[in-house]
């Protein structure tokens, strides 16, 4: 038990650490971004320190993999060069029991983090993004053709989507039994008390003969387009809770959908801590093993090597997965198992086989 609690100490002080200085870096970096915008609107210097601040949880979340990553590999390195690990064999602790103790208190921590961050992240970085597309006066979204949604038998194209639940551009095309029925053009819309208050309407009736026209300055409509169709569409991953994306999944399969982006959010929020110990599975052994007697600094190298390397492969894989149409929960977990198999292999040629 003392040896437990010994490697998990060993671990918090490096995690701690390397998140730190992960996080001071990607604050400066950050903070510099976003004085290329200063005076622009009402973004002021105020402004950007808000954001900034607002974002520390976000960036937290990002750099927590790497955290772990580097965090481990230098206390595991430090522990090796001191040659502690040598002790707790000869206490009758080996080393792949340690790389399993190891490995098994990452995936706990990184359990209660993601369930932790799941909660705080999400809610600081829609507050963060709303308040900055507010103060530069800026779109939500923006694509040079508009932005299209399905909603029931209307087909809508919005050209400007606004951070304020309003949008601007509309363009409503209304189909009754396969037939296009009405055409309607709005100048604006904002979404207020589970209404839509709209302007400047001019409403197309094609079922008439001859073809009716009718304007209206304003209007309350509660039936122009489900609020949750412009959440799914401008909400970023990292602004979704777990929750909310299984709502959106729900959502988008009753409306006859494609749900395979919010699927493979849920797939990668839910996988998350599983990828995370993998990671560092395919780092660890290279501190022991075959390599034991190489420069340590080069052996932890060539381990955040390895780490790296997988997160930004299994961070592409899955993108790639959804162009080729494979089934989200396969496109997760395939690149895993994949990455598990190597790891497997990595132990194998450099622990067990570097001990015999």
């Amino acid at each position: 038990m003392i040896i437990y609690l010994y490697l998990l100490k060993r671990f918090l002080h490096g995690l701690f650490i390397s998140l730190v200085v992960l996080i001071s870096i990607e604050i400066f970096f950050s903070f510099t971004a976003e004085l290329k915008y200063l005076d622009e609107g009402d973004y002021d210097l105020m402004s950007i320190v808000e954001y900034i601040i607002l974002s520390i949880p976000r960036s937290i979340q990002i750099m927590f993999p790497y955290a772990v990553l580097i965090g481990t590999l230098l206390s595991l390195g430090s522990m090796a060069s001191d040659m502690e690990f040598v002790a707790m064999q000869s206490a009758g602790m080996s080393v792949k029991k340690i790389i399993y103790i190891v490995l098994f208190q990452v995936f706990i921590i990184s359990s209660l983090f993601y369930i932790i961050t799941d909660f705080t992240v999400p809610r600081f970085s829609s507050i963060a993004e709303k308040e900055r597309n507010l103060a530069l006066k800026r779109q939500t979204i923006y694509q040079k053709n508009g932005i299209w949604f399905k909603n029931g038998n209307s087909f809508i194209k919005i050209n400007e989507i606004y951070p304020d639940n309003s949008i601007r551009g509309i363009t409503v095309y209304d189909y009754d039994n396969n037939e296009l029925s009405f055409v309607r053009y709005i100048q604006s819309a904002k979404f207020l008390e589970d209404k839509w208050e709209l302007v400047d309407v001019l409403s197309i009736d094609l079922t008439k003969k001859p073809i009716s026209k009718s304007r209206k300055s304003r209007e309350i409509s509660d039936n122009l387009i489900d609020i949750n169709l412009l959440s799914i569409k401008t909400d970023k991953s990292y602004s979704l809770r777990f929750k909310d994306v299984k709502k959106n999944i729900e959502y988008l399969s009753v409306n006859n959908l494609d749900a395979s982006i919010q699927k493979k959010i849920y797939w990668d929020k839910l996988l998350k801590p599983i990828s995370t110990v993998i990671m560092l599975f395919l780092a660890m052994p290279f501190i022991f093993g075959r390599m034991r007697a190489t420069n340590a600094s080069k052996r932890i190298v060539i381990g955040l090597f390895i780490g790296i390397s997988f997160f930004i492969a299994s961070s592409i894989l899955p993108n790639l997965g959804i162009l080729i149409g494979l089934n989200p929960f396969i496109n997760a977990i395939l690149p895993l198992i994949i990455f598990l198999y190597l790891g497997k292999f990595i132990f194998d040629f450099q622990v067990e086989s570097g001990l015999r």
